[in-house]
C-alpha cells in the first residue's frame, strides 16, 4: 500500500512517503531536499538519473523536473523549503543532484523542525553547508523560458492558452514548445498544471473543493482530483487526511 504523510509549518513542508507508486516527471517551485530510507528507485533530476539506494540523498532546485521510479518497496523522506526560503535557495547551486552519505544528518535535521522554531535564513545556510552548495548570482536560465514561466506563474489560474503565452514571449508556440521542454523537461502545459496543484494544496483547507475548481479554472472537480493524482501520486482526499498543519 502507498502511503504518504505531510507535515507544514509556514514555508517548510515535510514528505514522508512508503511504497511503490510512481511520480511523473514534474516540477516545484520549491527547493528539495531528501533521502531514501528504505530500498531503492530510479531518480531522474533534469537530465541526470541515478538508481539511489538506501541512506543516499538527492536535491532538487527549483523549476528543475524530477521523476522517481521504485525499484522495490522503498521509503523516503523530503524537506521542502517554499516561498521566500525557495526565492534564497535560488542563490545556491550544486555540481550533482546526487549525494552519499548525509541521510542521518537530514533525518535529524526534519526531527528538528518538527520540535523546534528554526530561523529560515539559518536554516538556508544549513542545508547549503550540508550539502556543500556555493553560491552564484547570475541564471543561466534562457530568457524566453524565463518569462515564459512568469508569465504562467501570473496567469495559471486561467485557461491555458498557447497561443497567448507565445504571443507574449514574442515567439512561434512551436519554437516556445522546443525550447520549454530542453530547458525544463516538461511542456509549458504541464508546468501550468504544475502551477494549479501547487495553489490547490494552499487553498484546500481554507475553502470548498468545488469553489477551488472554479476559482483554479478545472473543467470540473473531478479533473481537479485527477490531475491533483498525476501529480501528487496520491488522491486529493488522502492528502487531506495525510496533512498535519502546524499553526504559528
Amino acid at each position: 500500500m502507498n502511503k504518504v504523510s505531510f507535515y507544514v509549518d509556514g514555508n517548510i513542508e515535510i514528505i514522508a512517503g512508503v511504497g511503490m507508486h510512481k511520480f511523473p516527471y514534474h516540477t516545484h517551485n520549491s527547493f528539495l531536499v531528501g533521502a531514501v530510507l528504505e530500498g531503492y528507485g530510479e531518480f531522474r533530476i533534469g537530465d541526470k538519473l541515478s538508481t539511489l539506494h538506501k541512506g543516499e540523498c538527492y536535491i532538487v532546485p527549483s523549476d528543475v523536473g524530477i521523476a522517481i521510479k521504485p525499484i522495490s518497496d522503498f521509503s523516503y523522506i523530503t524537506i521542502c523549503l517554499k516561498n521566500e526560503l525557495a526565492a534564497i535557495m535560488k542563490d545556491y547551486k550544486s555540481d550533482s543532484y546526487f549525494y552519499s552519505g548525509l541521510s542521518n544528518k537530514l533525518l535529524e535535521l526534519t526531527t528538528s523542525l518538527r520540535m523546534h522554531n528554526v530561523d529560515e535564513q539559518f536554516l538556508a545556510v544549513h542545508i547549503a553547508d550540508m550539502f556543500e552548495l556555493y553560491k552564484v548570482y547570475n541564471s543561466t536560465r534562457l530568457k524566453c523560458t524565463e518569462k515564459a514561466v512568469q508569465y504562467i506563474n501570473n496567469h495559471f489560474q486561467s485557461k491555458f492558452s498557447l497561443d497567448e503565452l507565445a504571443k507574449n514571449c514574442f515567439m512561434s508556440k512551436y519554437h516556445l514548445i522546443r525550447t520549454f521542454k530542453k530547458e525544463m523537461g516538461i511542456t509549458p502545459k504541464q508546468y501550468h498544471q504544475q502551477c494549479k496543484v501547487r495553489k490547490l494544496k494552499d487553498m484546500i483547507f481554507d475553502d470548498s473543493q468545488s469553489n477551488i475548481a472554479y476559482m483554479l479554472n478545472f473543467s470540473t472537480q473531478s479533473h481537479m482530483d485527477s490531475i491533483f493524482k498525476k501529480y501528487m501520486g496520491i488522491t486529493l482526499g488522502s492528502y487531506i487526511s495525510a496533512v498535519e498543519i502546524i499553526k504559528q
